[in-house]
Order: C-alpha cells, then sequence, then structure tokens
C-alpha cells in the first residue's frame, strides 16, 4: 500500500524539521530559564562554601581537642580576616589550620564577623581535658554574597554549627 505524499499549497513535497520560528522560541525560552536558575544555582554555590570553611573549623577543634586529650600542648588563634592557626607542641600544624589564601581559594569573597565585631580571638588553648580556654564570646559567623554559616565554641570544646537554629 503506497501512502500519499504531503505537498505543500505550491505543490512542492513537505520538508520535515523546525522553522526558524520555532527554533528561536525555544532559544529564547531555554535562555529565560538559564536567567532564573543561574543565580539561584549560584547562591547555593556561595551557601555550601560558607559551610564548608565552619564545618571544617568545627573539625579542626576536635581534632585539637583530642591531641590536648592524648597529651600535646594544642593552640588555636582566629584571625581577623577569618583565617585560622593551629599549634601542636609549638609546631604550626598546616593540615589543622585555614590561611588566608586557603580561604579565599576556598570561598573566594568570604568575611568574619564575631558579634558584628571582628574574629580575633585570644589564644585558645586546651587543657589536658580538653577544656577550652579563652573561647570566642559570641557567634563567629562567615558571610559571602548574603549567604552565611556560623558557629560557636564553648569552653566544653564543642563547637555548635549555626547555633541560631540548634535548639
Amino acid at each position: 500500500m503506497k501512502t500519499a505524499q504531503r505537498t505543500c499549497p505550491s505543490g512542492r513535497p513537505r520538508m520535515a524539521g523546525f522553522t526558524l520560528l520555532e527554533l528561536l522560541v525555544t532559544v529564547i525560552v531555554a535562555g529565560i530559564l538559564l536567567a532564573v536558575a543561574v543565580p539561584s544555582f549560584l547562591s547555593t554555590i556561595r551557601s555550601q562554601q560558607t559551610a564548608d570553611i565552619v564545618n571544617k573549623f568545627a573539625q579542626d577543634v576536635a581534632w585539637a581537642r583530642g591531641e590536648a586529650i592524648a597529651g600535646h600542648a594544642v593552640t588555636l588563634q582566629i584571625a581577623s580576616d577569618g583565617s585560622w592557626q593551629t599549634t601542636v607542641d609549638g609546631i604550626a600544624d598546616g593540615n589543622h589550620s585555614m590561611t588566608l589564601a586557603q580561604l579565599q581559594a576556598d570561598a573566594p569573597g568570604v568575611s568574619c564577623s564575631l558579634g558584628g565585631g571582628s574574629c580575633s580571638t585570644p589564644l585558645m588553648t586546651f587543657d589536658g581535658t580538653g577544656i577550652l580556654n579563652n573561647a570566642p564570646v559570641g557567634i563567629v559567623q562567615y558571610t559571602a554574597d548574603r549567604m552565611s554559616s556560623a558557629f560557636q565554641v564553648f569552653a566544653s570544646g564543642a563547637v555548635v554549627v549555626n547555633p541560631s537554629y540548634a535548639s
């Protein structure tokens, strides 16, 4: 059985495909969707970057506390730029510190504040039972492009991430 071939009014056979108008409408719709989705995606990335910094700090405090309980002299200090330095028995430990260069590479444009002021705090030291001396008073908050993540350090050495949500 032979099928009838469709023809245009001019008598030529009809070609399969998209018209220029259909293609333009598709490209415009895709552009609008991207314009809406990209800022949200970038916001999610910024939020995750600041949360990663806070989580790294919490991990470093837990590690430092464990080292102090194991009998090592451990100190930790947050600088006003948000970076921190951990020393064990007087030797800087790069694996459990965050330099300003690392901070800016991991979370570009991030800033740090402590209760509206500076992050700088006296040298925090842990005693042999893991109790922290000179803990920052207040909540330390990292912010990048209106996205923020915070933590609070207690004398027990516990770090509460995003304390405003803690119960």
